[in-house]
């Protein structure tokens, strides 16, 4: 037998060693139930049979947005705020106050605040709204904003990203979200993205910082657009050599496109998500990608459902990121959804795993 079909082989073989670029493409060629049994073993070999999650809660502050980004359903243009501003919304402090204490009724251990590139909002805005999150939950971990909104808020207001990053850590900041990676080839973040958001290259470098100035956070990659497998690998090696130069990377979260409501989808780009089978290489790879650089592979259930969620753990998963209560980036799409403790822990255990409660830096805080 081929040595690029034998999942033993490559068992032995990633245990111990890095796989390169030009090399990990002969994973593809085993058959879909020896490349999930390989992501299974490996993820067994990292971290065990538990599969973490954290109690978590989604503020978004607003959704105005100059990014305009097609494989986004959430974003109101921001040329639109001036003409007609009940189209989107921006929270007051107020207004955080009061979605803190929904949070707190849930005994959440994170809340994760994202939104849009809103122009008109400046640095004591975003320091008001984390103060007041503290305030109401002074032991909750605050992870806020992805890699390229940091960017562009710093762009925006005139200051430096470790100005940026400063003054957040003091008003409350514990960690980014990892979030705007989308896919780092060029071409592809071309029909994505727009030129409002950063490039591949300055989300690694951007991320680079960002660690190198003590905020920790996850990685993303999106999928099922209009990118092929070169360019998965690719992103996911670029992830791990960025690790490698600078540690900071809490996990690797493969984020599956949700289609209903997106420009890509109405002008015709993309017609159907990502199969099932995609979905069970990416997270198979993934797990054999990165190794011990970025142990925990997470699956974003409400992105992917819960059931092919089930069949991502078992293919290299070994995390499903939070409860996601209130989550509305992903609800644009039609995907309502979330998840109580005791649900999250019936998927787990339907599998044969263990469930366990974790706090935003992966320590395990209660198996169940």
């Amino acid at each position: 037998m081929s040595m690029a079909y034998n999942k033993d082989y490559w068992f032995d073989f990633l245990k111990d060693n890095e796989i390169q670029e030009k090399d990990a493409h002969e994973l593809l060629n085993m058959d879909i139930y020896s490349l999930m049994s390989l992501g299974d073993s490996l993820a067994s070999l990292e971290v065990g049979d538990k599969v973490s999650y954290a109690v978590s809660y989604n503020i978004n502050y607003s959704n105005f947005c100059t990014a305009s980004c097609p494989i986004c359903a959430y974003y109101v243009p921001y040329k639109i705020k001036k003409y007609n501003p009940e189209k989107g919304f921006e929270l007051s402090v107020e207004d955080v106050h009061k979605e803190a204490m929904k949070a707190k009724e849930l005994n959440v251990t994170e809340i994760h605040i994202v939104g849009g590139f809103n122009p008109d909002l400046n640095l004591e805005y975003y320091e008001d709204i984390f103060k007041e999150v503290k305030k109401v939950l002074p032991d909750i971990t605050l992870k806020t904003f992805t890699i390229p909104e940091i960017d562009f808020i710093a762009r925006t207001t005139g200051n430096s990203i470790p100005e940026v990053i400063d003054r957040f850590r003091k008003a409350g900041m514990d960690a980014h979200t990892g979030g705007g990676a989308e896919i780092f080839n060029e071409e592809v973040r071309k029909q994505i993205t727009t030129p409002e958001k950063i490039s591949g290259e300055k989300w690694l470098e951007d991320a680079k910082l960002i660690h190198s100035l003590g905020v920790k956070g996850n990685s993303t990659m999106t999928y099922g657009t209009v990118e092929n497998y070169d360019d998965i690998i690719n992103h996911m090696v670029r992830l791990r050599d960025n690790q490698l130069e600078q540690p900071g990377f809490l996990s690797f979260i493969p984020l599956k496109f949700s289609i209903e409501n997106t420009p890509l989808y109405k002008m015709g780009k993309v017609r159907m998500p990502a199969s099932g089978d995609k979905d069970i290489r990416v997270y198979a790879l993934a797990r054999a990608i990165l190794g011990k650089a970025i142990r925990n592979v997470s699956v974003y259930w409400v992105a992917l459902g819960k059931e092919l969620a089930q069949v991502a753990l078992m293919s290299g998963g070994s995390d499903l990121v939070g409860t996601a209560f209130s989550e509305k980036v992903f609800g644009a799409t039609n995907r309502h959804t979330s998840g109580s403790v005791e649900e999250l822990n019936h998927l787990i255990e339907e599998i044969g795993k263990v469930p366990a409660l974790r706090d935003t830096f992966y320590n395990i805080k209660e198996y169940y």
